[in-house]
């Protein structure tokens, strides 16, 4: 399982294709600002609003250690660190996805404010009650064992930490099926999409209490039907490759059919 979604998600070369399309369009390299890889660095729905979704639920600041779990190529977490001041550690499965975090983090100067680790969600890398908030963004549709992902976010988290989970949660309001490749699975076998009541009895059998429950479909309908005017320099292609205009016509598909919502939890460890 593991291994296939390395392969899903890795692919050699992430930077050198976010660099060269920015090099096209007019960007010194050497002088990035963050919002520069937006693109292709908020992988989620919504982007730059869901991010913000997730700052605000959070509730950090600078004396706090916020864990991002399955934290991509960073934008989540150079977005937290820059909005709230809060250290932030990234770990994410995908051994392509930190070495890119970590080059496109540095080259942003943002490197002494966060770190990465490889790690699953399933058994992170980290002592108990390490983390003063954790996170989780557009994850555990590829995570089939919800309750030993609650149960370890909650193990690593401090006594009275928020956790926020952003994720795609199904709906069960539209008709028909999801098609396939999607942003995070290209088949069936590997997919784990769950729906809100799933994730809330998951996260109180690991002992958290829900505290706040918005469900974003208005903004995912916008996302997917209202494309900007003029598309960002970086996009998610240059992350996944040729297959994302296929992942992002079918997730829209979805959407639109009411099958599947972006859905913001949060919670508070006991």
């Amino acid at each position: 399982m593991a291994d296939t979604l390395v392969s899903h998600y890795g692919s050699e070369g992430i930077v050198e294709r976010i660099l060269d399309a920015l090099t096209a369009a007019g960007f010194e390299t050497d002088a990035l600002e963050p919002d520069a890889l937006a693109g292709a660095d908020e992988f989620h729905i919504g982007g730059r609003s869901g991010s913000q979704f997730v700052a605000n639920a959070l509730n950090v600041g600078s004396g706090d250690h916020v864990l991002d779990v399955g934290s991509g190529i960073g934008g989540t977490a150079r977005f937290l660190h820059r909005t709230t001041g809060a250290l932030v550690t990234g770990v994410d499965l995908t051994p392509e996805f930190i070495d890119a975090a970590e080059q496109l983090t540095n080259l942003v100067g943002l490197s002494t404010g966060i770190d990465y680790q490889v790690g699953s969600a399933t058994d992170l890398p980290f002592n108990e009650d390490s983390f003063d908030a954790v996170t989780m963004v557009h994850v555990g549709m590829n995570i089939d064992d919800k309750n030993t992902m609650f149960a370890e976010m909650a193990r690593v988290a401090r006594p009275g930490s928020t956790i926020v989970v952003y994720d795609v949660m199904l709906t069960g309001s539209g008709e028909g099926e999801i098609t396939y490749p999607v942003p995070w699975s290209d088949t069936p076998k590997f997919s784990f999409p769950s729906r809100q009541a799933d994730y809330e009895a998951a996260a109180i059998t690991a002992g958290l209490t829900l505290t706040g429950a918005e469900d974003h479909g208005d903004l995912a309908l916008r996302f997917f039907n209202e494309p900007p005017a003029s598309p960002p320099p970086v996009t998610l292609g240059h992350l996944m490759g040729p297959e994302m205009p296929t992942m992002f016509g079918n997730a829209k598909a979805a959407v639109n059919a009411g099958l599947i919502s972006p859905v913001m939890l949060t919670f508070v460890t006991a």
